[in-house]
C-alpha cells in the first residue's frame, strides 16, 4: 500500500511537471483526499470492505438516499434555527466569552469559504467538477469512515450512546477550524443516524448533502454578488 501511495504521488508529480496549471489548490486538494482513502484502505478491509462489493455499496447508497435526505432536511432546519437562536441570544451581550462563541460559530475559516479560492473556481469552471467531487463526495467518504465508522464504534464500546456522540461531535468539530460549533452539531447529528440507522452510508450521504447545500449557497452568494 506504501508502494502504491507513492507511486501515486511521483504520477501526481509528472502531471504537474507537464501540465503546470495543474499546480493550484483544487489539483492538491483531489490529491491529498485520493492519498487519505489509500491511507485508510488497509482499516476498511479489516473492517469488511472489499473492492467486488462495489455494487452492493452502491445499491446500498441508493437505497439510503431517501431517509438520508429526510434526515438532512430535519438536520438543517434544526441547526438553521439553532443558529438565528443563538446569534441573537449571544449578539446584545457583547460580551468577551459571547464574542468567543460566536467567533467560533463563524464559517469564515472553512476551507470552501475562502474568497480567493471561490473566485478562482469560478474564473476557472472546467475546475468545479472536481473541487465538487473532493468537497461533496471524497471529503465525506473519508471522513464519516474515520469519524463515524471507526472512531466512533470505538468510543461506543467503552461510553454510553450520549457520551460517545457528544465526544466524537466535539472533536469533529475541533478539527474543523473556526467554525466548531456548526461543525459539531453536525457531527452530533451524523453520529445520532449512524447510530439509530446503523448503516455508514446514511452519515456519508448527509455529510454530503450538507457540503453540497455549503457549497451551493457560498457559490450562489459569490455569483449573484457580481
Amino acid at each position: 500500500m506504501a508502494g502504491l501511495i507513492l507511486l501515486f504521488c511521483l504520477v501526481a508529480v509528472i502531471l504537474v511537471r507537464v501540465f503546470p496549471w495543474l499546480a493550484n489548490a483544487y489539483f492538491r486538494e483531489i490529491t491529498e483526499g485520493i492519498i487519505g482513502l489509500a491511507v485508510i484502505y488497509p482499516a476498511a478491509r479489516k473492517l469488511g470492505f472489499e473492492f467486488g462489493k462495489v455494487r452492493l455499496y452502491l445499491a446500498a447508497f441508493k437505497a439510503g438516499l431517501a431517509p438520508a435526505f429526510k434526515y438532512f432536511l430535519i438536520m438543517t432546519a434544526v441547526l438553521y434555527a439553532a443558529d438565528y437562536v443563538f446569534a441573537m441570544a449571544l449578539a446584545p451581550w457583547d460580551l468577551h466569552w459571547t464574542n468567543t462563541l460566536l467567533f467560533w460559530s463563524d464559517q469564515s475559516s472553512n476551507l470552501a469559504t475562502r474568497d480567493p479560492l471561490i473566485s478562482g473556481l469560478l474564473r476557472r469552471p472546467l475546475l468545479l467538477p472536481t473541487y465538487f467531487l473532493a468537497i461533496c463526495a471524497i471529503g465525506p467518504i473519508m471522513e464519516e469512515f474515520v469519524f463515524r465508522r471507526w472512531l466512533y464504534a470505538g468510543m461506543r464500546r467503552w461510553l454510553p450512546v450520549w457520551a460517545a456522540i457528544l465526544l466524537n461531535g466535539a472533536l469533529f468539530g475541533a478539527l474543523h477550524g473556526k467554525d466548531f460549533i456548526d461543525t459539531g452539531l453536525c457531527g452530533f447529528f451524523f453520529c445520532w443516524f449512524y447510530e439509530k440507522t446503523g448503516k455508514l452510508e446514511v452519515p456519508i450521504l448527509l455529510h454530503a448533502f450538507t457540503n453540497l447545500l455549503a457549497l451551493l449557497l457560498i457559490f450562489g452568494e459569490k455569483i449573484f454578488a457580481r
